[in-house]
């Protein structure tokens, strides 16, 4: 389940619940984080798409837990993009506790539709994004 691309973050204070540990909806935001930096890591950032008109939504999210996180552990979100539509795009995400984990502590699935950032109704993938993922993935690991 892990990814070529992996993003790494620690987990604050403020992304804990009463029990301490990272509250459920915040691994969203983390699926979120590893998902923009995989689009600056591919080298099609939010800034440029928006700067060709372009803009993602969300379609739909999923999250299975398997574990929990805790203030200051240090996580690696794997992330890939594992299908391209005509409009959108599947990303697959896994978070570890660390580099050695042989699971994740959560997984799941975001599809994002790539949208007018004006009007915001949903255009064909651009090229640029299309070109830059396909690139990424195919390269050897």
């Amino acid at each position: 389940m892990r990814h070529r691309f992996c993003h790494e973050l620690s987990v604050r204070y403020a992304d804990t619940d009463m029990q301490g540990h990272v509250f459920f909806a915040n691994y969203f935001t983390f699926f979120d984080e590893a998902m923009s930096a995989y689009l600056f890591a591919v080298g099609c950032s939010p800034t440029e798409l928006a700067q060709m008109g372009a803009d993602f939504v969300y379609a739909d999210a999923r999250c299975s837990y398997h574990g929990s996180a805790h203030w200051g552990d240090r996580l690696q979100i794997h992330a890939t993009v594992s299908r391209l539509g005509n409009t959108s795009a599947t990303w697959d995400l896994a978070i570890y506790p660390d580099a050695q984990a042989p699971e994740p502590i959560a997984s799941g699935q975001l599809v994002t539709v790539m949208v007018d950032a004006k009007t915001l109704r949903p255009i064909p993938l651009l090229d640029a994004f299309r070109t830059a993922v396909e690139v990424y993935e195919a390269k050897p690991v």
